[in-house]
């Protein structure tokens, strides 16, 4: 009997910079669009920088210098718009220098399939979503 194939989260990948690190604590990034295949949805991204800092069940290794390049992979696109009430949900889940070393996943512990429910659940909850 053959295993049914389980769909795979993607996310939306985002292009980002480092701005400012403090060692071991945490680091900001600006959010630098410029993917050509979503131009129309990265146009509705407004500029914005965000704040990571370090705590429990996160995967965290601060960024050694400022202005390297990242990818910033968030799980949809409500959270790639910055549009939940909660600012902690408009983080993105993972960060990885161009080279594709992780930095930065928002949890360790709870799975992206887990974390992806909740936020479509919370959009819903919020009014940013149709059922």
């Amino acid at each position: 009997m053959k295993k049914p194939e389980s769909k795979r989260i993607e996310g939306v990948k985002i292009s980002g910079i480092i701005t400012e690190v403090e060692q071991g604590k945490w680091f900001i990034f600006d959010i630098r669009p410029k993917n050509r295949d979503f131009r129309e949805e990265l146009k509705k991204i407004r500029p914005r920088v965000q704040k990571i800092k370090d705590g429990y069940y996160k995967f965290f290794r601060p960024p050694s210098s400022k202005n390297a390049p990242v990818h910033l992979i968030y799980l949809n696109w409500e959270s790639a718009k910055g549009l939940y009430k909660d600012e902690n949900n408009n983080l993105p889940y993972e960060i990885l220098y161009n080279s594709g070393e992780l930095i930065y996943r928002q949890s360790i512990i709870e799975k992206k399939e887990d974390i992806l429910n909740r936020l479509e659940k919370l959009a819903v909850e919020e009014g940013i979503k149709n059922k």
